[in-house]
């Protein structure tokens, strides 16, 4: 298996200036490496920033990822909690890829922490104080103070990542399919794009099960479980105007919020939902992509 390494494109660019001592060091105090590097290994650290304004950041997290050639998603928050995925796009040619991974940003203001977490793919490693220097030297970039505050207003002029976008389930399953004579989708590309994307998502729901299937999520209800999914409803125009007739369709699937499991229960085939969800998995091909999302209802 070829290893590929990839760090030292991005490490120049982002701890060239050094905030100051005491940040980094705690930083580099809550670094943690685990996993067995051969699968990819799996890194955490955070820093403890006083009077932490979550939405500030993420905005200059944000910033920090478009000045860096990562992709940034969108925001998502609850409580005084907020979460932010940014993709590191794929590398290489065609003959040494290098598959793009996310990394996931929470910020809390309870206990005024920015957390940073990340796995790498099968094959890809680093050492553990480049990646490290990596880490560290985004989140010891964010300061609650005029310029930090500037510089996520900037980021969200630009990304609009912190708003909620509105979208019928069947026009965003048409961006999500390849159309009638037009070139293949680019997974990777659309991984980038989705991951961590919030939608207010309408349509009709689609809750068609064979006996099977329906036994099945009966038992996990009965076994504890308080989740479920709900598929909507999301056929593409087909033939002149849209896809080939018979190709294949962008799913896009919710997973409930468990605090409102009575809800979801409630819905009935072919039922109107307006569900607000945020993407947490991306299935794409050439020819249609599967959304997963966390959802809930606006209102409990």
């Amino acid at each position: 298996m070829r290893k590929t390494r990839f760090w030292g494109f991005i490490l120049p660019l982002i701890v060239c200036a050094v905030p100051p001592v005491l940040a980094q060091g705690s930083c580099e105090t809550n670094f943690k490496a685990s996993g067995d590097p051969r699968n990819g290994a799996s890194y955490v650290t955070f820093v403890t920033i006083p009077n932490l304004d979550p939405h500030s950041a993420l905005g200059q997290v944000e910033k920090i990822a478009l000045d860096n050639n990562l992709a940034p998603g969108a925001e998502s928050y609850e409580g005084d909690e907020g979460t932010l995925t940014v993709v590191r796009k794929s590398q290489g040619g065609p003959l040494h890829p290098s598959k793009g991974f996310p990394i996931l940003f929470k910020a809390n203001k309870a206990d005024n922490r920015l957390i940073m977490a990340l796995q790498l793919n099968q094959g890809q490693t680093s050492t553990a104080e480049n990646m490290q220097s990596f880490m560290c030297g985004i989140l010891t970039h964010v300061t609650m103070d005029s310029a930090g505050a500037a510089a996520a207003a900037a980021a969200h002029a630009q990304t609009h990542s912190d708003e909620i976008t509105n979208v019928t389930a069947t026009e965003l399953a048409q961006k999500l399919t390849r159309r009638a004579w037009g070139r293949a989708l680019k997974p990777d590309d659309i991984e980038n794009e989705y991951m961590g994307r919030v939608y207010r998502i309408d349509g009709q729901v689609s809750i068609t099960m064979t006996p099977a299937e329906a036994i099945a999520r009966a038992q996990s209800i009965q076994n504890g479980s308080n989740s479920i999914d709900i598929m909507y409803n999301s056929k593409a125009k087909t033939g002149l105007l849209g896809s080939p007739a018979g190709a294949q369709t962008a799913s896009i699937t919710c997973h409930s919020d468990p605090k409102q499991l009575n809800r979801f229960l409630a819905l009935r085939n072919g039922d109107y939902a307006t569900l607000i969800g945020k993407v947490v998995q991306v299935v794409p091909n050439q020819y249609a992509t599967n959304l997963y999302l966390e959802c809930h209802f606006e209102k409990e």
